[in-house]
């Protein structure tokens, strides 16, 4: 079975994380009345890019239009509203991995999808998981301008690119996207629409306001609002709200405003102004908010009853929308929401930052890390965001998403993290994971320079002493022996308490014990730690224990159960969606240097070629060394003699400049002192006929028997024979010799 197999044969899972929204991922609902929008439907209909870019400023319909093309084409729709939150790409494929999951092949295949977040290259894996005769699909981005990182921009167009020619993207936003779109505008892969394609026509007005909002107006009244807002769709409805109680609408119409930028100016004033002063004050305090709930709205006005009045507000087509068939979740409109924010400020300029953070204690109370922290921060409230920021950081660790706490640590005031010891922790932390060291390391030393925060720390260590051993134990850098010195120093104050670091704590000691060559003293707590970790669902140090558990039973003389541990780990890997994350690929470096010594050259180049990327982007030079050696290994065993020298070199400069590389210097040593296969080596012919007939699947006492020789003499020519090849094993033995042209 393939690993890709294997992943979706391990059964899917509801995708895991404090932020993950399900309202996210479906259509909005067509209004009573909606003016459907046959002539560019039927376009989108025929049509079958491999990306649809829809480009408009707001109040073009630009979700609307997609809502009401899904709804009348044949094709599946897998539909992603994107939010400032998709910005990490973890996040950003979570939800793609969700929409995606519930679309393709009806939703029966949705463990395929479950890990993309995890992985090194989620696009090709997604496009990958959906088969060319699978039904046609749409996966529909709505508000995609929200997106500004560059990373989640890349994956989104390889996913285009990869794609089988029965998938189209389709992208909605304000703004030309930085996607790299010329080749497909070339090839006819793009189809674009924009603001001039998504204008009313004279019909499609005349529809909207006399038929669908009954407003009984003449043609003439209807050619000038036409011409006024340029078919623009938001400005005919908030003209409509701004006459619907004007006795004299002929007069409105002629005293309209002649631009959007006028249009915007006058509703300010219009539209807000016809609101009773009750409701105003709702939508204006509830307009900090993307999406708004019942709770959530009492939260942030202090009254209760908020759930009622959305249903109403619907009703009443005050441009709300909701997010979900139970009416729990919904939306204002876009330019609306924008419309009452600028009010806001402007009339209760003080009022903002309270309602920030009432809302922040809401979604923080509902573990909803992403938004607490942004509105939280735009309260002021510091001491909540750092709170908030302090207790879900190993969360968003374990998840990958250091993305995410980058950007956390970047909008808060520096002052902040330097006054603030919980802040510090999470920074050192975050910085070691992105292969920062140095700013890992002064983020450390400030946090312990810091005030204490009042009470046990949020993250469970029991001090910041125990902090700083912890990540002198995770990232050592080039000392092996300081490793080890902080990884028992660690043990010790959290391997005996009920801390939440108490299973990290024994796979740290062991992974010590192993880099400085103490085999059987590391497989304890190695042990310890794995039924640990696997009791607690903290998959990282279950598959660290297992792969370090490989490492110790390679060493000590057990290659067979060394291979079942470290095959186990990537097993366990695969099935927690942990595929980008350092560890893994530390996990691919340990069954890379199985497969060398099992023999099995090309298994261990491919493993340890993709872990070597990872390893160095993590810029652990232990780390590095420890792939660069097999992977050396491998090449040699492959024939592939300049490139081993080269890795071995790499290898032995680093190793060279380390303070203490515990075994690697010996490791070294041994991988130098191993003869490479030269052509001056020649196999004599009688050792080429008893490896043609053991490669043709004879025992050594058969093939000794066909060729009249005693079974000691076939024994002393196979050893000559993986002596002059360089091989370890039968098998290997027989492909290099295929290779070198000995044997057929």
């Amino acid at each position: 079975m393939t690993r890709q197999a294997e992943r979706a044969a391990a059964g899917g899972r509801e995708p895991r994380g404090p932020a993950f929204l399900p309202t996210k991922l479906g259509a909005p609902r067509l209004p009573p009345g909606f003016v459907r929008r046959i002539r560019l439907t039927e376009t989108l209909a025929v049509s079958r890019p491999s990306l649809l870019l829809i480009i408009a400023p707001p109040g073009f319909g630009k979700t609307s239009l997609l809502a009401d093309w899904a709804d009348v084409d044949s094709r599946r729709f897998a539909w992603v509203t994107i939010d400032v939150q998709d910005n990490d790409q973890a996040v950003l494929w979570q939800y793609i991995g969700a929409a995606l999951g519930r679309t393709v092949d009806g939703g029966r295949r949705s463990s395929s999808f479950a890990g993309l977040a995890r992985e090194a290259d989620p696009a090709a894996r997604a496009a990958a998981e959906i088969d060319a005769d699978d039904e046609e699909l749409v996966l529909v981005f709505d508000d995609y301008h929200l997106l500004e990182s560059d990373d989640c921009h890349d994956t989104v167009m390889r996913f285009v690119e990869l794609s089988p020619a029965n998938v189209q993207v389709a992208v909605s936003t304000r703004a030309d996207p930085p996607l790299p779109v010329a080749r497909l505008r070339a090839t006819g892969g793009l189809l674009e629409l924009r603001a001039r394609d998504l204008q009313f026509a004279p019909d499609e007005s005349e529809e909207l306001l006399n038929r669908s909002l009954r407003l009984s107006l003449d043609p003439g009244a209807i050619d000038i609002l036409h011409e006024r807002t340029e078919g623009w769709p938001a400005g005919l409805y908030l003209a409509y709200l701004s006459m619907r109680a004007n006795a004299d609408r002929r007069a409105f119409v002629e005293t309209f405003g002649a631009s959007n930028r006028h249009v915007i100016d006058y509703l300010t004033e219009q539209v807000l102004m016809a609101l009773d002063p009750d409701t105003l004050r709702f939508m204006l305090a509830t307009s900090i908010v993307d999406t708004i709930s019942g709770p959530l709205a009492d939260a942030i006005t202090g009254e209760s009853g908020s759930a009622p009045r959305l249903i109403e507000l619907e009703r009443a087509n005050v441009f709300i929308s909701p997010l979900d068939d139970r009416r729990e979740w919904y939306r204002y409109h876009h330019l609306l929401r924008e419309l009452l924010s600028i009010e806001l400020d402007r009339r209760h300029p003080d009022r903002v930052p309270l309602l920030h953070q009432q809302a922040a204690v809401w979604f923080a109370e509902n573990r909803l890390p992403d938004r607490a922290v942004r509105h939280a921060i735009a309260a002021g409230d510091l001491d909540l965001a750092a709170r908030v920021i302090s207790e879900n950081y190993l969360n968003l660790l374990e998840l990958g998403r250091t993305a995410t706490l980058l950007g956390w640590l970047e909008q808060m005031p520096p002052d902040a993290i330097e006054a603030d010891r919980r802040l510090g922790v999470v920074k050192a932390w975050t910085m070691h994971f992105l292969g920062r060291h140095d700013e890992g390391n002064a983020a450390l030393a400030v946090a312990i320079a810091a005030p204490a925060a009042t009470g046990p720390q949020p993250d469970g260590a029991s001090s910041i002493d125990a902090t700083a051993a912890l990540i002198g134990a995770a990232f050592p850098g080039d000392d092996a022996g300081r490793m080890l010195a902080s990884a028992r120093r660690a043990f010790d104050l959290e391997g005996g308490r009920e801390s939440p670091w108490r299973t990290t704590v024994h796979v740290l000691l062991g992974f010590a014990l192993a880099r400085c060559g103490r085999w059987d003293e590391a497989r304890e707590p190695l042990r310890v730690g794995a039924e640990l970790a696997m009791a607690a669902g903290m998959w990282m140090d279950a598959v660290g224990a297992r792969s370090l558990l490989a490492w110790v039973e390679l060493e000590t003389g057990d290659p067979a159960t060394a291979e079942h541990f470290a095959r186990a780990a990537i097993d366990l890997g695969d099935a927690n969606g942990l595929g980008p994350t350092a560890t893994y690929a530390y996990a691919r470096t340990i069954l890379g240097l199985v497969l060398v010594r099992r023999g099995e050259a090309e298994g261990a180049d491919a493993e340890l070629s993709e872990a070597l990327p990872v390893m160095r982007a993590l810029g652990e030079p232990l780390g590095v060394a420890e792939t660069l050696l097999p992977l050396s290994q491998a090449r040699r065993m492959l024939g592939r003699r300049d490139e081993a020298s080269l890795l071995l070199r790499e290898a032995g400069a680093i190793i060279d400049g380390m303070r203490d590389p515990g075994i690697l210097r010996e490791t070294r040593r041994i991988v130098a002192s191993a003869r490479a296969p030269r052509f001056s080596d020649q196999v004599s012919q009688r050792e080429l006929e008893v490896l043609q007939a053991m490669a043709a699947g004879s025992s050594k006492r058969e093939a000794a028997d066909k060729l009249f020789v005693s079974y000691n003499t076939v024994h002393s020519h196979v050893r000559s024979i993986y002596q002059k090849l360089d091989a370890h094993s039968l098998p290997e033995a027989v492909a290099k010799a295929r290779r070198l042209g000995l044997i057929e």
